[in-house]
C-alpha cells in the first residue's frame, strides 16, 4: 500500500517535474548564440533551403546527362542523341550557375539581415535614451510647477509631455523592429530548427573609407565586366546555345512529323533577373526563353519555328546584359549619394552624442530654452547617421552581388578593395 501510494505521488509529482527539467533544458539550449558576420554565412551554406534546392539541381542536371550517356544501344542510333548530349552538358553548366546564384543572394540576405539587427538595435538604444531624458526633465518640471507656476514653463511643460509620447511611440517601433530584424536574420541563415537561436556579436558598422576609388571610369569598368560573368549572363548564355542545338537537332529528324525537343526531357532553369514596376521605381522587365516539348510538321517548319526560339534566345542574353548594366551602374549611384549623406553625418557624430550623454549620464544637467532645440535636433540627426551608416552597408553588399564579387570590400566575397579605397593585388 505505501510503495503504491509512493508511485502514485511520483506520477503526481514526478512526471511534471520530469517534463519541467526538460523544458528547462530546451530553453536553455534556445539561448542566443553570438556570431560573426562570416559565421553566419558559414551556417547559411550548409543549412538554407534555397542553397539545398540549388544543388539538388546541380545533381538532377547530372543525372540527367548520365541518362543521356547511358541510353541502350537502339536509342543511341537517334540522329538527335549528339545534340541531346550537349544540350545536357549545357544544362549543367546552366544549374551550376543558378546554384552560385543562390549563394550570391542569399548571402546578401543573410548580410543586410545581419546589418539590420545592429540598425535597428541602434535605434533602439537612442530612443531609449531620449526617453529617459525626457521622463528625468518631466519631473523635474512637475515638481518646480508644484512650488511656483509660470506660463513659461507650463509651456515647456506640455511640449516635453508631447515629446515624451513621440518618443515612446518611436522606441516601441524600435523594440518590435530590432525583435523582427532577428527573427529575419534567423529565417535568413537556415531557420531557427536547424540553427537555433542567434544574434550578431557585432555591435556597430565596419569603416570603410573609398576615397577616390568611385569614378565614372572604375565605375564603367566593373559596368561592362558585370555584365559578363554574372550568373544570369552565363545561364542565359548557356540557354542561348541550347537552343542553337535545338535547331541543329530538328534538321537532324527528316521523316518524323512530331519531334521532340530538349524540353520534353529537361527543364532549363532560367530565373529572370528584372523586376517591372511603375511610377519613380520603373524598371524594365526581362524577358525570358520558350521552348515547347515537341514540335510538330515537315522538317522545314519545324526548323524554322526552333530557329524563332533560339532567335529569342540570343534576345534573351542581349536583354539580362542591358538590365545588368542598368542594375550595377543604379548600384554605384545609391552607394555615392548614401556615402556623402553619411560621411557629413559622421563629421559631426562625436558632438551629437557628446549632447545626447551628457543630459543622459548627468544627474544635474536639465533641458532648458537654449539647448531643447540642439537635444530634439541631436536626436533626429543621430537616428539619420543610423540609417545611413545601415543603408551604406547594405549598398555595399548589394553591390558585391550584383556585380559577382567584382567590387568586394569582403562581406560576402574574397575582397577586391581594400577598407581604404584601394584595389587588392
Amino acid at each position: 500500500m505505501i510503495k503504491s501510494n509512493a508511485f502514485c505521488l511520483f506520477l503526481v509529482m514526478g512526471i511534471p517535474l520530469f517534463i519541467n527539467g526538460i523544458i528547462a533544458d530546451a530553453l536553455a539550449e534556445e539561448s542566443f548564440k553570438k556570431v560573426t558576420l562570416p559565421e553566419a554565412l558559414e551556417l547559411m551554406r550548409a543549412n538554407h533551403p534555397r542553397i539545398q534546392a540549388a544543388e539538388a539541381s546541380v545533381r538532377g542536371s547530372e543525372a540527367g546527362l548520365r541518362g543521356v550517356q547511358n541510353l541502350p544501344l537502339f536509342a543511341r542510333l537517334s540522329p538527335d542523341i549528339k545534340y541531346r548530349r550537349q544540350q545536357s552538358e549545357l544544362g549543367i553548366e546552366v544549374t551550376d550557375a543558378g546554384l552560385r546564384q543562390e549563394i550570391r543572394d542569399t548571402s546578401y540576405g543573410v548580410t543586410r539581415a545581419y546589418y539590420l539587427v545592429i540598425y535597428s538595435q541602434q535605434q533602439r538604444e537612442l530612443s531609449e535614451k531620449v526617453t529617459k531624458i525626457l521622463q528625468k526633465n518631466i519631473k523635474a518640471l512637475e515638481l518646480k510647477l508644484a512650488l511656483k507656476k509660470t506660463p513659461e514653463d507650463e509651456v515647456a511643460l506640455q511640449k516635453l509631455k508631447f515629446g515624451l509620447v513621440e518618443a515612446k511611440d518611436k522606441f516601441s517601433l524600435a523594440v518590435t523592429g530590432h525583435e523582427r530584424a532577428k527573427a529575419l536574420l534567423i529565417e535568413e541563415v537556415g531557420g531557427r530548427k536547424k540553427i537555433g537561436v542567434i544574434e550578431p556579436l557585432d555591435v556597430g558598422f565596419p569603416s570603410y573609407q573609398l576615397g577616390d576609388l568611385l569614378t565614372p571610369e572604375f565605375i564603367g569598368d566593373i559596368v561592362e565586366k558585370a555584365a559578363d560573368i554574372r550568373e544570369e549572363v552565363i545561364k542565359s548564355s548557356k540557354a542561348s546555345q541550347i537552343l542553337a542545338l535545338e535547331v541543329a537537332a530538328q534538321k537532324s529528324a527528316r521523316f518524323n512529323p512530331r519531334f521532340r525537343t530538349f524540353a520534353s526531357g529537361s527543364d532549363l532553369h532560367y530565373i529572370p533577373i528584372g523586376v517591372q514596376g511603375r511610377g519613380e521605381n520603373f524598371a524594365p522587365e526581362a524577358i525570358t526563353i520558350e521552348m515547347p516539348s515537341t514540335l510538330v510538321g515537315k522538317k522545314s517548319d519545324r526548323v524554322a519555328r526552333a530557329q524563332a526560339f533560339a532567335d529569342r534566345g540570343a534576345a534573351v542574353e542581349e536583354s539580362t546584359r542591358n538590365l545588368i548594366r542598368l542594375e550595377v551602374r543604379n548600384a554605384f549611384q545609391l552607394l555615392l549619394e548614401t556615402r556623402n549623406r553619411f560621411h557629413e553625418l559622421n563629421k559631426i557624430a562625436p558632438e551629437l552624442r557628446k549632447i545626447i550623454d551628457e543630459l543622459h549620464d548627468n544627474p544635474v544637467k536639465f533641458l532648458n530654452h537654449e539647448n531643447a532645440e540642439l537635444f530634439e535636433k541631436a536626436s533626429r540627426m543621430l537616428g539619420s547617421l543610423n540609417q545611413a551608416s545601415f543603408v551604406t552597408m547594405d549598398n555595399i553588399a548589394d553591390l558585391e552581388r550584383i556585380t559577382s564579387g567584382l567590387f568586394s570590400l569582403g562581406l560576402t566575397s574574397p575582397a577586391t578593395i581594400t577598407s581604404d579605397g584601394k584595389p587588392v593585388k
